[in-house]
């Protein structure tokens, strides 16, 4: 697999996921702590580069989830940067 170099935030919201195994966005970006704005541009990413998967549910919720793909990466990524 061809190695992806992420950003420490981008690399936050995939914990967060992993962790879950899915993830509401709004308490996705409750969690993060980071600008709604910044999380959807990240989520946009994420998703453009088949890491994850969108999933709406009802009138303003969606699910986002691993990809294959993101749990392949997430598997080699450590628990937390600290």
């Amino acid at each position: 697999m061809k190695k992806i170099k992420l950003p420490e935030d981008y690399l936050a919201v995939l914990r967060l996921i992993r962790r879950a195994g899915q993830e509401e966005l709004n308490e996705l970006v409750e969690s993060l702590g980071i600008d709604r704005a910044r999380v959807m541009h990240i989520i946009q990413n994420l998703r453009h580069k088949g890491l994850i998967l969108i999933r709406k549910s009802g009138y303003n919720t969606s699910w986002i989830r691993l990809s294959s793909k993101g749990w392949r990466v997430a598997a080699l990524m450590p628990a937390s940067s600290t």
